[in-house]
């Protein structure tokens, strides 16, 4: 089912011409002036005509509105008349100004004005003259004139006066009603139309999403299967030399072997890790542990404990700071992985001689921290999507580099935890630049600081190498 399609119309701003085919009306309008000898025009809720007047007489059209004093007499008329039809929501017949029958006929939408029929310039009686005299006088007209003129005014019945001002009320209104019920539909229609491409929009998405989804498990049963696979091969050699006693084996051969299946496993651990957390993030279950603490000192020692891993590579890594200390809150072991992240980041990508500049910018109430290489680069058309949970880079980027594409996404998801903001920039075959931007904020609640430091080495050891698990050096 299509979901709300209320046509929501703000009939106080409709317009006329919104809901009547003025066309139509002007039609209208000049067969019944023609047809009953009465004078009509149609004006808008501020009284500005909106068709062409329809037999009016001479009497007005040649006397009083070639006068100023005249013509603002009749908008004024008008204005009143228009004003009380549209309080009654019925005609209102009246004397205008100049002595003729005049009558207003108000078009409504749900009861409320939006457009005047205005008719008449008729007389139910025979004229005096005194009182068109006395008008003439008053506007400025030839007297002799008005005289004559009234003379050519028609007079009818009240009766037929009511009845006319009846039947241009009951047309125009039907018109209008059914004008707005053919907007309402043109809204609902659009309405639907939006909803569709919503739809279509929405089901695209999803389609895509799955697929990326589809890709992303596959990559993930192939990075669980791999180190699996290593694993059980060393065993199965592990074993075999066991059982041979004619072959000897020293320890460290021994210790090569369990070097593989260590780095293996700690390949599994991070896969299973960033998987646990994506899903965390994703029913809101991925909480901070925040401290006040020195978030400069952990930035350095994270970088340092690197050092050695990038040299295998041949890498150069250099660290610089604008400050020595920035005590802020922030979770140390989520900041730790977001840096190991970035840091293997540029290390996968970075080819042997090649450079990694870790910097920060002290910028009061923020700081700016810089991961910035000389690696192979981003595509531009990929920089907006990196972040995203299921968006890896160009496998042909990727050559020689292991990696489920989840990291990034987490990195992200954890710098918006801290109420921070990360972006990149990136030239194909010069390098890529992430960039955190860290808002300082302290934790009211602690009295005293703490200065964080790398908890335990050998805890961020092993930290350090399940981050770096996915990375063969030469």
């Amino acid at each position: 089912m299509i979901g709300n399609t209320n046509c929501d119309i703000d009939i106080d701003s409709l317009e006329i011409k919104d809901v009547i085919d003025i066309n139509i009306l002007q039609t209208f309008q000049d067969n019944f002036a023609e047809s009953m000898d009465i004078a009509s025009v149609t004006v808008d809720k501020s009284g500005n005509p909106v068709t062409n007047p329809s037999s009016y007489t001479s009497f007005c059209t040649d006397l009083i509105h070639t006068t100023t004093i005249g013509d603002n007499r009749c908008a004024e008329s008008h204005r009143k008349a228009g004003a009380e039809a549209a309080r009654t929501s019925r005609p209102y017949i009246y004397t205008c100004h100049a002595g003729l029958i005049d009558f207003a006929a108000p078009i409504l939408v749900e009861g409320k004005q939006i457009g005047t029929i205005l008719g008449g310039q008729v007389l139910t009686k025979k004229p005096e003259k005194s009182r068109y005299i006395q008008t003439a006088k008053e506007i400025g007209g030839d007297e002799a004139k008005f005289i004559e003129a009234i003379r050519e005014i028609k007079i009818i019945t009240e009766k037929n006066v009511i009845a006319a001002a009846e039947v241009l009320f009951i047309v125009a209104n039907a018109l209008s009603k059914i004008g707005y019920e053919e907007l309402k539909l043109k809204r609902i229609s659009k309405s639907l139309e939006v909803e569709a491409l919503k739809k279509d929009l929405l089901l695209q998405e999803s389609n895509e999403y799955n697929k990326l989804k589809t890709q992303l498990f596959s990559t993930i049963s192939h990075e669980l299967k791999t180190p699996i696979n290593i694993i059980y091969s060393a065993l199965q050699l592990l074993e075999k030399v066991h059982k041979d006693s004619s072959f000897i084996y020293t320890a460290e051969e021994f210790f090569k072997y369990s070097k593989i299946m260590k780095k293996n496993c700690h390949r599994l651990i991070r896969l299973i890790n960033n998987v646990i957390d994506m899903n965390k993030i994703e029913v809101d279950l991925f909480s901070l542990h925040l401290k006040n603490g020195n978030i400069i000192k952990i930035i350095e020692d994270v970088t340092l404990s690197i050092v050695e891993y990038a040299s295998l590579k041949g890498i150069n890594v250099v660290f610089d700071t604008e400050i020595e200390e920035k005590i802020t809150a922030f979770d140390a072991e989520k900041f730790e992985r977001i840096m190991l992240n970035l840091l293997s980041n540029s290390i996968k990508f970075t080819k042997p001689r090649g450079n990694i500049a870790v910097t920060i910018y002290d910028r009061q109430d923020h700081i700016l921290i810089s991961v910035k290489d000389t690696g192979v680069g981003i595509p531009q058309d990929m920089l907006e999507k990196i972040f995203d949970t299921f968006t890896k880079v160009d496998a042909s980027l990727r050559r020689r580099t292991e990696g489920s594409g989840l990291g990034l996404s987490l990195v992200q998801s954890c710098v918006k935890m801290h109420e921070g903001e990360i972006t990149a920039r990136s030239l194909l075959g010069i390098g890529s630049e992430f960039i955190i931007k860290l808002p300082i904020k302290l934790m009211e609640s602690e009295a005293n600081t703490h200065k964080h430091r790398v908890n335990d080495l050998n805890y961020n050891v092993e930290n350090t190498e399940i981050e770096f698990s996915d990375i063969y050096f030469d």
